[in-house]
């Protein structure tokens, strides 16, 4: 439900903010952080990841409720900066890769089912998001020089 009624129409809106900023050379314009970007989102982050894991601990029998919240809260961040352009999304989202490896790990480990699926696509998102971290910071760096 999550991914059908928030992330669905974020990409959307993603796709249209992006073909609207694009530069001469349809390209999309790096932004990156200032220091109060990064204490709102850490802030933001960190306040809807204790709220939601609150209300998942309230589910009976709830596995893993407050990493499984502290995913979800990063995704949401990750995605909303990636909207708005910001190099630093990169990084957010591997804090979530790091947290859902941590998930899928010990999901693995008690043997749940379809979590071997699952920890392999997470190993894909992590090495994805390492790619992006490596590109979006070359970009920028040439953006700064003016290349």
């Amino acid at each position: 439900m999550f991914y059908t009624f928030i992330f669905a129409p974020l990409q959307i809106k993603g796709f249209i903010t992006w073909n609207k900023t694009l530069d001469e050379e349809n390209s999309v314009k790096v932004r990156e952080f200032t220091l109060r970007n990064s204490v709102i989102i850490t802030i933001s982050c960190v306040f809807g990841s204790f709220i939601l894991g609150y209300l998942l601990n309230l589910i009976p029998n709830q596995q893993l409720s407050w990493l499984d919240a502290s995913s979800n809260c990063i995704n949401l961040c990750g995605m909303i900066l990636m909207i708005f352009r910001f190099k630093e999304s990169w990084w957010v989202w591997l804090t979530n890769n790091v947290i859902d490896l941590t998930i899928w790990i010990i999901l693995t480990i008690n043997g749940g089912e379809g979590s071997t699926m699952m920890l392999l696509v997470s190993i894909g998102y992590f090495l994805l998001n390492i790619y992006g971290i490596i590109k979006w910071n070359r970009k920028a760096k040439k953006e700064v020089k003016g290349e």
